[in-house]
């Protein structure tokens, strides 16, 4: 799909490089370093919205006119709990023993941002997909932990990785939204910069 912008692209995720990769877009990529906490006050999908767009604004200082940012953020939530990113490979476990034998919330906010006149202009979307884990036994978290070093992952774990394709049961929502990028949700947004 050719636009009419040039994409920068607003993370050092290679997952969501690939995504964009898999859309016949060209980009560039910028990685931002931001502080992710949220106001305790905003829901689940605002969270999601709000640190998307933190991370847009961050992008847009980078931006010159024509170009198009985009930025995302992929959340999991467990009871009104959210799971960050773990620190080490103790609190990854933690998070793994929880998420075993339940389900949980993957929400991702995804954000495109332009420059107007020295302003940036955000459009969002957010997506709720919901997951479903069979029981992990504590060898399995282990290896999991140990040979995928799941730190940069929320919910210290990848869909796509081992221990998504053993004992995850099922999913209800986008599977690439899991992933890292709800590819639907963005496609949409960029229809109205094809050429």
């Amino acid at each position: 799909m050719e636009l009419t912008h040039d994409i920068v692209l607003g993370s050092q995720s290679p997952r969501r490089a690939d995504f964009l990769t898999s859309l016949g877009l060209n980009f560039r990529t910028l990685p931002l370093d931001i502080d992710e906490s949220a106001p305790a006050h905003l829901s689940r999908m605002e969270v999601a919205a709000y640190v998307s767009e933190l991370k847009a604004k961050a992008l847009s200082i980078h931006l010159e006119s024509g170009q198009l940012g985009i930025t995302s953020d992929t959340e999991v939530w467990q009871n009104n709990h959210r799971f960050g990113k773990p620190t080490d490979e103790t609190s990854a476990r933690e998070m793994l023993v929880a998420l075993s034998g339940t389900s949980h919330e993957v929400i991702s906010g995804l954000t495109l941002v332009t420059m107007e006149n020295g302003t940036p202009l955000l459009t969002t979307e957010t997506s709720l997909v919901t997951v479903y884990f069979s029981e992990i036994p504590d060898w399995a978290i282990d290896y999991y932990v140990q040979h995928y070093q799941p730190f940069d992952k929320a919910g210290a774990y990848g869909i796509q990785e081992w221990i998504g394709s053993g004992f995850i049961k099922r999913i209800e929502g986008n599977y690439n939204s899991v992933v890292g990028l709800d590819t639907a949700a963005l496609f949409k947004l960029l229809l109205p910069y094809r050429k």
